[in-house]
């Protein structure tokens, strides 16, 4: 689907943040990257891990709804490059998987699938829990021959100052641990900033990524993970 072409924190390269990990990735051939993308929207295996079946029933009626309509913008998009209608659905599934195999964080699926909304849902673009048990919101942004980043930290900026991570905990609630719950009314949590990326060196990026507004307004938070999708 996509080769993670780096993984790191970001004080193993010299910068005092110990809290910062970035990520970069290269999709593969872009035809293959979709197909792989809707395989995955599609596998709604993860429902049949919940004991109680309203909760499936629920969730299998948003699921397919939202899957099928994904599935359907994405078979046809223009083949040639990544679209903006697509561009987010693409950056926000590749940076949640890399999440999950490279940093062995919690396996939730992307949040248009079991968000009340069918899609376009107005708060954070996927979850996951780090090995410490704090609740990850990822925003994922796409801009055409662009690095998204800066979109991307405005926005988490902007739904923190209107606590929609704390309104999203309704959505994500029977998917994380409850320790990592009460660590969010502790105000300890983490923030993943998944964005498209030009051919810029990751040094420079970095480097750039420091120097925003926006990065240094949530920066102090217990994990921010940048994820450069190569789109």
């Amino acid at each position: 689907m996509g080769d993670v072409i780096e993984c790191f924190n970001i004080s193993d390269k010299g910068y005092s943040l110990s809290n910062v990990i970035f990520i970069r990735i290269e999709p593969s051939d872009l035809k293959v990257t979709i197909n792989d993308i809707i395989s995955s929207l599609n596998n709604l295996s993860w429902i049949e891990t919940f004991d109680e079946e309203y909760v499936k029933n629920s969730f299998k009626i948003r699921a397919n709804a939202t899957a099928e309509h994904l599935s359907s913008q994405l078979k046809h998009f223009q083949q040639d490059k990544v679209t903006t209608e697509i561009g987010e659905t693409v950056v926000s599934e590749l940076s949640r998987l890399a999440i999950v195999n490279e940093l062995d964080y919690l396996d939730i699926p992307l949040a248009e699938l079991f968000k009340q909304k069918l899609s376009g849902n107005h708060g954070f673009d996927f979850f996951s829990e780090t090995l410490s048990q704090f609740i990850v919101f990822g925003e994922a942004k796409y801009v055409s021959k662009s690095n998204g980043y800066g979109r991307a930290l405005e926005q988490i900026e902007r739904f923190i100052m209107e606590e929609r991570d704390t309104s999203d905990l309704n959505d994500i609630d029977k998917f994380v641990s409850k320790i990592s719950l009460n660590n969010h009314t502790q105000n300890d949590k983490a923030f993943a900033c998944a964005f498209s990326a030009t051919s810029i060196a990751t040094e420079t990026l970095i480097k750039h990524i420091l120097k925003n507004e926006n990065f240094n307004k949530i920066k102090h938070h217990k994990e921010i993970i940048l994820i450069a999708v190569n789109v």
